[in-house]
């Protein structure tokens, strides 16, 4: 492996363009309480770590998080990751448990620091490069869960201690890593300050400055990664920021929920990235349905834009690439914590022992036992990549053709600078809900359609690895005019052309059968594009799937 580059505002590696695709192991070294279906009741490790030793006795709790560690992530992950044509991982890292104290300053775990070199190891093995990110500083940088805070403050940046404990951290980590190439980047700090913590947000730079400091007096190789403000979603902390500083191997990086998938929505990261010759990358961003995936990180590619899939694993969920059960009586445990939630966040007694050790050992064994018996969500990796089997929103078109000067019709305020119509299908306006946390897909009321108008034509990029791909092309049903022109639609792919005589249609399907290629071998994935162009009359597209044919 080489170490990543920045050549003129982006990414290189060897000499070529390079862009990091992959996923953040959230929920391995920094459990998060709504990763086991928890949520607020349990949400944070040492919260979690309380309930389990109350629940099953110190002894058991010990065995059971060195099993926990050393099942969530393995050698077998990553492999599947690069198979799945990805190159790289951000391991969230939980300060409280990288370091101890003695009388001559810090002292790195060695049971976390294994963790870490292991990962590090399997990555080389199968080129995938390994980001390190601080997200749970000393102290907190958040002060809620996420970083794992004893009392929900930013104490990183109330008490000089702490801040002292993240330089040396980080100095420590650039001396034991500076020559490690798998290593891509430095992730300084996760989602610091909310914005009602904003009183602190002069001290995020200075803190970014001293960090860099401590790390380039050892290392000058690896990226440093700066994320902004307010769950990395506010870049004003870079306004202060100057060209020759961001030249110093910087890479900015924002997070990206619950939102619009557009270029709309990045546009002042975008814009500070320019300015700063800084590359971007994209931290986090899931938590989502299918459809949302398959528009946004394929547009954060166009874009020239890194990413990190959030979240790698999670109990019993469709929209993270790998699941695992719930384990039976798992409820047992959720109503006891929902029960002493004050005791789990130290403001009380414990107020129900009704759960016998024994059992609750049980189900802890159980929670193990399915753990290492992961499932793997293919439909999310597929999303990702845009590769058969699949299916997208008819409005996540990849490029367009329209006459010039048309002006778009009132409708879903997404895309809003492309001259293309995105209606909804109710026929309101306004904003689009993306809020859907679980991955269900989007409810009737939300559902969106694209009026493609005489000579206007959409484009869709796809991936296969299948010689005959089976693509059907859904429409909404135009009550107002319906029956008032001929609709005439054609299909391209490749060399392949189809026309389509759309009226009083749901659905058009077609075969594409891909020529063979003899330098690949029977099975090998190959980049296409599915031309859509309205010949006349009006089309309302509802979506598109791509399917295996026969």
């Amino acid at each position: 492996m080489k170490y990543i580059e920045i050549k003129d505002g982006k990414l290189y590696r060897e000499g070529k363009p390079y862009l990091l695709k992959g996923f953040g192991l959230g929920g391995w070294l920094l459990p998060e309480g709504y990763m086991w279906g928890l949520y607020n009741k349990c949400d944070r490790p040492r919260v979690m770590e309380k309930m389990i030793e109350t629940l099953c006795g110190a002894e058991y709790a010990t065995n059971f998080w060195e099993t926990y560690f050393s099942a969530y992530i393995t050698r077998e992950d990553i492999k599947l990751i690069a198979d799945y044509g990805f190159n790289s991982v951000r391991l969230p890292i939980n300060a409280r448990h990288l370091y101890t104290r003695d009388e001559n300053g810090l002292i790195l775990n060695d049971k976390t620091i294994r963790y870490i070199d292991d990962l590090i190891t399997w990555c080389k093995a199968f080129d995938v490069y390994v980001i390190l990110d601080m997200h749970g500083a000393p102290g907190g940088q958040t002060g809620t869960n996420i970083d794992d805070s004893l009392d929900d403050q930013p104490s990183l940046f109330i008490d000089p201690v702490h801040e002292q404990e993240l330089i040396a951290l980080w100095g420590m980590l650039a001396s034991r890593y500076k020559d490690e190439q798998a290593v891509a980047a430095y992730d300084l700090l996760n989602e610091p300050l909310p914005n009602w913590f904003s009183q602190y947000n002069h001290k995020l730079m200075p803190l970014y400055q001293k960090i860099t400091a401590e790390i380039r007096k050892n290392d000058t190789k690896h990226l440093i990664v700066l994320e902004g403000l307010h769950w990395a979603t506010d870049f004003s902390v870079f306004d202060q920021m100057d060209s020759e500083e961001a030249s110093d191997g910087i890479v900015l990086e924002f997070h990206k929920y619950w939102s619009n998938p557009d270029e709309e929505s990045l546009a002042s990261f975008i814009e500070a990235s320019k300015r700063l010759q800084a590359p971007l990358f994209m931290g986090e961003g899931g938590e989502n349905n299918l459809d949302w995936y398959t528009m946004l990180f394929p547009l954060y590619e166009r874009l020239n834009i890194s990413w990190s899939f959030w979240s790698y694993k999670k109990m019993n969920c469709e929209n993270s690439p790998m699941t695992f059960d719930t384990p039976y009586g798992w409820e047992k445990i959720i109503a006891w914590a929902e029960q002493n939630e004050a005791f789990l966040k130290n403001n009380g007694e414990v107020q129900n022992q009704s759960l016998a050790t024994d059992e609750a050992q049980a189900i802890f064994d159980a929670f193990l036992f399915n753990l290492s018996h992961a499932k793997t969500n293919t439909r999310v990796y597929n999303a990702l990549n845009r590769t058969t089997p699949f299916q997208m929103p008819a409005e996540a078109y990849d490029d367009y053709r329209v006459q010039r000067g048309k002006k778009r019709v009132l409708g879903a305020e997404v895309r809003m600078t492309d001259p293309i119509n995105i209606l909804f299908e109710s026929g309101r306006t306004g904003a689009v809900d993306y809020k859907r946390y679980d991955g269900a897909p989007q409810p009737l009321e939300e559902n969106l359609m694209v009026e493609l108008n005489e000579n206007e034509l959409l484009i869709y990029n796809f991936n296969t690895d299948e010689d005959n791909v089976e693509v059907i092309i859904t429409f909404v049903k135009n009550q107002k005019n319906d029956s008032e022109k001929e609709k005439i639609m054609t299909c391209r792919i490749d060399d392949l052309t189809i026309k389509c005589f759309a009226n009083g249609q749901s659905e058009f399907r077609f075969t594409f059968k891909r020529k063979p290629c003899a330098l690949y071998g029977e099975k090998y994935n190959s980049a296409h594009q599915l031309i859509i162009k309205c010949e006349s009359g009006i089309l309302l597209l509802d979506n598109i799937k791509f399917k295996r044919g026969m």
